[in-house]
């Protein structure tokens, strides 16, 4: 347990934690036609080993090249919300907690939910453009493997004395390592869930309130 008056901190994953979409790269990509016919390769090829974080970003931003990036803005406002998001900010924010989004997704979504919360920190990616186009270029912020380390700078950032990480997928373990309470969010894998203190079957965010 922490005090009051303890500096409190919650890392929040943000696809496929806060949103149901588990990729913005994949809810792009869907829209615009390109995910079946080559994104989905792509994924294949990082997930096996065969491509590198960075060459996957870059291979995903290509497929967007030229696109309005207003246009992909508007597209990521679409992406739904888990159920009990509301409640979960409204919670950290009346108990005291600074909010840090730790995301390895885009600043496409990650803008969506600043625009409605008190969020006191983003880390993300984006796509490189020119005026309002896409250059086919991904501004790369934080790898798959740096959320540990961007966790800790947000911890010394904030001083924060006591934090919560919240998070669904391998990426976030060492998010969840930082953390003094560490929650997995809908369907993980073993090693996810073994990694956190609770875990969130029914993937509603309110639960979430009740263990913090």
């Amino acid at each position: 347990m922490t005090s009051d008056h303890a500096a409190r901190l919650a890392l929040l994953d943000v696809d496929g934690t806060l949103t149901q979409a588990r990729s913005i790269w994949q809810y792009l990509l869907e829209d615009r036609g390109h995910w079946h016919r080559a994104g989905k390769d792509n994924l294949a090829r990082f997930a096996a080993g065969q491509t590198s974080y960075l060459e996957f970003c870059q291979f995903e931003a290509q497929l967007l090249a030229g696109e309005s990036y207003a246009d992909l803005c508007q597209t990521a406002a679409g992406v739904p919300f888990r159920q009990g998001m509301e409640a979960l900010f409204q919670h950290l924010t009346t108990s005291g907690y600074r909010i840090a989004l730790i995301s390895t997704g885009l600043r496409l979504l990650t803008s969506q939910i600043e625009a409605r919360f008190a969020v006191d920190l983003c880390v993300a990616n984006d796509l490189a453009v020119e005026g309002d186009r896409c250059t086919g270029d991904a501004i790369i912020e934080i790898s798959d493997n740096e959320k540990g380390e961007h966790a800790m700078r947000a911890i010394s950032t904030f001083g924060a004395e006591y934090v919560i990480a919240i998070g669904d997928s391998a990426c976030d373990i060492p998010m969840f390592r930082t953390a003094d309470v560490s929650i997995a969010v809908g369907k993980t894998t073993p090693d996810v869930a073994e990694a956190a203190d609770f875990r969130i079957d029914d993937a509603d965010l309110s639960a979430a309130c009740a263990l913090l």
